[in-house]
């Protein structure tokens, strides 16, 4: 019987859930399982078999196989269960082998569980289990429940205590039954259900308390929770955040949770219930026994089950939710554009210890000075920022939003003025986690001569110049974005986190001669100890030339190489060893760019004992540039010789330019089919052709929110028009930096009707147009309403 589910049609139950064609299904099952192909590589290498598939429907596809696995193994190992059961139930074997849940499954084995502290348990030590057999399976026979007295056996000692161990025993018959348990589905909808949430007992009590002693009667927490406190609403219309709110008041001993059945629906199912099991009974008394075990069956059993399961529910789908909600946040986040060739002065605020402040170069690889500025020496601390202004030539100011930023906000403004540099602007920048990052042992060996909150004025700085690069250093429950994502189990968050950061990293490319081991860790395709190994490769033998020397790497073999190559990008200006191939070398030392590895720089030393050229093992790939795969530098040098060009010109303007003529004059479908190659294949080879220096970043290209001079929630007027930036997404709505300290709240229902498609397109760092609804200056709440926004949605190519 085993035998069949091993030989049971995933592909087809795939292809019904998910829409996609079988043998689609099959081929990216062999991809994932066979081959072990990573989902970026899938999602941009194997577009032809997949017809095009985006990551995210890739991991939707490789969650749902893993769960029909999960299925497949469990309905297995219940099919053996069940064949130790002597007389075999042909049926539920049956049953188990077409189970395509978890649930089917835990239903079926119901009967077969064995519970020994249970009362139906303890009935059937005492000998009661024929009894109740008895009444269930001969309902046209008067059954004599005297003969099973035994007046020295404690449990049976009279008629009353056999008949409380037979309606045990029946009572688990009817809870466990499967009919009985499909019905209750269908009669307790979430329709039919209703929660009550209110304010605990122990928190009342503690607020009268307060009271008498003359104190406020509200209180943090208790503001936080108000709107919960005489709550009411059907289970089937509760709001993600709602079950998330309500399960902290509850954890938080502020709130007191109940559910409630709907008296009609319950009366409802009783009755089909005593239809089934009592009603076709023949005499009065086995008849009005098996009615009081209905009852006792719903009310000890089955209802708390239903109780407990819709909680469980509730709270798993606003889980999942909110990790959906983080997730698109964190991707938002991390794609956010870099200011890109910029010196930049980051300042982590501070009263106590002062303003710590970094100068970082434009490739953020220097760290330029580091000082520390205090509030309340304003002169002092103007004539300091003066000073690096002058010296370092300053173009942009990111400020952290953590304590005392207000504060420092005015004391840059008041910099700005006195300094007459009218293209001196500064921003604010979320700072979540860069005091976490500061002491931990990577911050060490970057920065290993800074003190820790000096490190993280040097994170603000960086954070603008290349977000991404950053921000994966981080923890990213810590980055300060999401919906109770604190409340969520970790299990359930660091697969999608994972997930979300991989794709981010891949598809954006890292420099293989510049990219540390944050950076690296998170390439599709490769494991911890292979970037361990292959940073000591690096540091021992200077940059890469070109992919190739990837297969060099210990740990790196061929299948490794083809999951990261096209994602580990080589740029030809950073590799000192590339220009030794095209002249003569008679200096005794080459200056390299900072290699981002320890962040500190590195020199490599190429002699030569004559004027030749020096002959190098390895040659300069420039395709090694771009994101096309290596797999396909035949094909690509094929493209470009048919339409005469040569891979050395990548990236030179009139080389893009006579690809994209070469495209308008021939159809791609028409190259494709001379090329014999797939035309999703040959249209990555062509846009990789095309990005300006050989590559395309796919961040989108946006304006940051700039300020000269500060504003506070007193200055706002309603019906104002401003340009705010989004600071986090979640189930009810937006939060806006409107530049006042406060962020204001843009509710789903002011979202012009756009809210399900907006809300899956905005993210952290989005500038969108505001109009100002409301101002509640005494609890800091903001009302917005959007008018307008022209953010686009990052797809991965």
């Amino acid at each position: 019987m085993g035998e069949n589910r091993d030989k049971w049609d995933i592909a087809h139950l795939l292809s019904e859930r998910l829409n996609v064609d079988k043998n689609t299904a099959n081929n990216i099952i062999q991809m994932i399982e066979v081959q072990e192909c990573t989902i970026p590589f899938i999602s941009r290498y194997r577009k032809e078999v997949t017809h095009g598939m985006d990551p995210n429907t890739l991991r939707m596809f490789l969650d749902t196989l893993k769960e029909l696995r999960d299925v497949q193994k469990k309905a297995t190992t219940a099919i053996r269960q069940v064949q130790k059961q002597e007389p075999l139930d042909h049926a539920v074997v049956e049953s188990l082998n077409a189970a395509e849940t978890v649930e089917e499954i835990n239903v079926l084995l119901a009967p077969y569980k064995v519970d020994k502290k249970t009362l139906a348990c303890r009935a059937r030590t005492l000998g009661l289990d024929d009894a109740a057999k008895a009444i269930l399976n001969n309902p046209r026979q008067q059954i004599n429940l005297n003969e099973w007295v035994k007046k020295d056996c404690e449990g049976r000692a009279n008629l009353k205590e056999v008949k409380t161990g037979v309606k045990h025993i029946i009572c688990e018959a009817i809870a466990r039954d499967k009919t009985t348990l499909e019905r209750i589905k269908r009669y307790l909808k979430p329709t039919y259900l209703t929660l009550e949430a209110k304010m605990s007992a122990s928190k009342k009590k503690a607020i009268d308390a307060e009271k008498e002693k003359g104190g406020h009667s509200t209180s943090q927490n208790t503001s936080k929770f108000e709107c919960y406190h005489h709550f009411h609403h059907s289970v089937s219309t509760l709001r993600s955040y709602q079950v998330l709110a309500i399960n902290r008041g509850e954890a938080l001993k502020e709130l007191t949770v109940k559910i409630h059945i709907s008296e009609r629906a319950e009366n409802n199912f009783i009755d089909w219930c005593n239809y089934k099991w009592a009603d076709e009974h023949k005499y009065e008394d086995m008849k009005t026994l098996l009615k009081e075990c209905v009852t006792e069956a719903y009310n000890r059993l089955l209802k708390p089950q239903v109780l407990r399961k819709t909680r469980s529910e509730l709270t798993k789908t606003a889980q999942m939710d909110s990790v959906h909600v983080f997730g698109r946040n964190l991707k938002k986040l991390l794609l956010t554009s870099p200011v890109r060739g910029k010196i930049i002065l980051g300042i982590d605020p501070g009263y106590k210890n002062g303003c710590k402040c970094a100068v970082v170069s434009p490739n953020g690889m220097e760290i330029l000075a580091v000082d520390v500025f205090y509030l309340h020496h304003a002169n002092p601390a103007v004539s300091k920022l003066l000073q690096l202004l002058n010296k370092f030539n300053i173009q942009l100011i990111g400020i952290g939003n953590g304590t005392a930023c207000r504060e420092t906000e005015e004391l840059v403004s008041r910099f700005i003025y006195v300094s007459c540099k009218k293209d001196l602007k500064y921003c604010i920048v979320n700072e979540s986690g860069a005091s976490i990052y500061s002491v931990t042992e990577e911050a060490k060996q970057e920065m290993p001569d800074l003190d820790p909150n000096l490190r993280s004025a040097v994170s603000i700085a960086r954070r603008l110049q290349d977000p991404l690069v950053e921000l994966v250093k981080i923890d990213a429950k810590h980055l300060g974005i999401g919906m109770y994502q604190h409340d969520i189990p970790d299990i359930l968050m660091k697969a999608t986190l994972q997930s979300v950061v991989e794709d981010c990293v891949t598809f954006v490319g890292v420099d293989l001669n510049v990219a540390g081991a944050s950076l690296l860790r998170h390439v599709a395709g490769l494991k911890k100890t292979q970037v361990d190994k292959l940073l000591k490769w690096r540091d021992k033998n200077g940059p890469f030339i070109n992919r190739d020397q990837l297969l060099e790497v210990p740990g790196v073999g061929k299948k490794t190489f083809e999951q990261c190559a096209g994602f580990m990008r080589i740029v030809q200006k950073a590799n000192v060893r590339s220009e030794v191939q095209n002249k003569s070398v008679k200096t005794e030392h080459v200056k390299l760019e900072p290699i981002a590895t320890d962040g500190r720089k590195r020199k490599i030393t190429a002699t030569s004992k004559n004027s030749k050229k020096q002959k190098l093992p390895h040659e300069v790939n420039p395709l090694d540039q771009t994101w096309i795969h290596p797999e396909s530098y035949k094909t690509t040098e094929q493209f470009l010789k048919k339409i005469n060009l040569s891979s050395s010109e990548v990236g030179k303007d009139y080389f893009i330019s006579d690809i994209k003529q070469a495209v308008r004059k021939r159809s791609i479908s028409q190259f494709a089919d001379e090329l014999e190659v797939g035309e999703p294949t040959l249209q990555l080879i062509i846009d990789g052709l095309s990005a300006p220096c050989g590559y395309r970043d796919i961040r989108n290209v946006t304006s940051h929110f700039y300020k000269t001079g500060i504003s506070c929630i007193t200055d706002l007027r309603c019906g104002t028009t401003m340009q705010g930036k989004v600071s986090n997404v979640v189930d009810f709505g937006i939060f806006v930096d409107i530049g006042v300290g406060t962020d204001g709240l843009v509710h789903s229902s002011d979202m012009r009707g756009k809210w399900e498609e907006l809300r899956h397109v905005l993210g952290p760092n989005d500038l969108i147009s505001v109009v100002l609804l409301n101002v509640n200056k005494s609890k800091k709440r903001i009302s917005l309403r959007l008018v307008k926004t022209d953010v686009v949605e990052t797809k991965f190519m």
